[in-house]
């Protein structure tokens, strides 16, 4: 197998021979970063998710890498140079925090640190295609794993997410979801929810408690030409088991069906009718953006 390369601060080097600074922003995880899909060798929606990583750095007072303008030429190369020119794959930017070592933890002057820059790209998961098709199960976790006091921000302090795939992979799911201390179910570990009930299209609210991701705006644009009325909403434990049909939504994976939630199933446990629908649209929108 060809090694990986990364782009890492004006280098293409091998993923493995990889050396990020041993200060600044890996130590506490101040920075951020964003992930997209690659389809068919083009990253879509690149400017969008440079725009939304921008904004994020920016609420972290986060010096933008002196390659920024550079990004799309350096997002394209790193493309070629894995092998990914014709193939779907996932792609990730990071930005952290410069190091100073005189100041492991800086607190102020933070203009004068310069950011530190990784890019990746791979190929896609071999298992997602699946998952599109057949749904999944997923299990329902409490506050404890919750963002944090920054949810709405997609920085590098990601622990309780992982955590939470952790404790659903022990019960053999890959995803979980997360309910606080008031029986909102908020999001999933590394998902939007969504619920449909009759023509109802609904999902938790984007006010701050959550992330809201990319994908979650564009099935709420695309809603109403599927004949769906879109809202907002709480959601609880008791909308989940009188949905007729749930689904998650993140860059990387789409629109993924869930056919179960602890261990209880979905309406009939299969994948529903409207999903599969908005699934369609949704990759037809995505195609259409990025045809030449």
């Amino acid at each position: 197998m060809v090694p990986l390369l990364v782009y890492l601060d004006r280098e293409y080097v091998d993923a493995a021979e990889a050396k990020v600074p041993a200060g600044g922003g890996h130590l506490y995880g101040d920075g951020v970063f964003t992930t997209l899909r690659i389809y068919d060798g083009s990253a879509t929606d690149l400017a969008g998710h440079l725009e939304r990583l921008q904004q994020h750095g920016a609420r972290l007072q986060l010096s933008l890498p002196e390659q920024w303008e550079e990004l799309p030429n350096i997002v394209s190369g790193l493309i070629r140079r894995n092998g990914l020119e014709r193939r779907d794959g996932r792609l990730r930017i990071t930005i952290s925090r410069g190091s100073d070592p005189g100041r492991p933890l800086p607190l102020d002057r933070l203009h004068l640190l310069r950011s530190t820059l990784l890019v990746t790209a791979g190929p896609l998961p071999e298992f997602l295609s699946a998952w599109q098709s057949a749904g999944i199960a997923v299990v329902t976790l409490d506050g404890r794993f919750l963002r944090g006091n920054f949810p709405d921000l997609k920085t590098l302090n990601n622990l309780p997410s992982v955590l939470a795939l952790r404790a659903a992979a022990a019960r053999n799911c890959p995803e979980a979801l997360i309910v606080d201390h008031s029986d909102s179910v908020r999001e999933a570990a590394v998902s939007n929810l969504f619920v449909i009930r009759e023509n109802n299209l609904l999902t938790p609210p984007a006010d701050g408690t959550l992330l809201a991701g990319r994908t979650r705006s564009r099935i709420l644009e695309l809603g109403p030409a599927a004949g769906l009325i879109c809202s907002e909403t709480r959601l609880t434990l008791a909308d989940l088991a009188e949905a007729d049909e749930i689904f998650l939504t993140n860059s990387i994976r789409e629109v993924v069906p869930v056919v179960t939630v602890d261990d209880r199933p979905v309406a009939g446990g299969d994948p529903g009718p409207v999903t599969s629908e908005l699934q369609r649209r949704y990759r037809e929108h995505l195609l259409g953006r990025i045809a030449p």
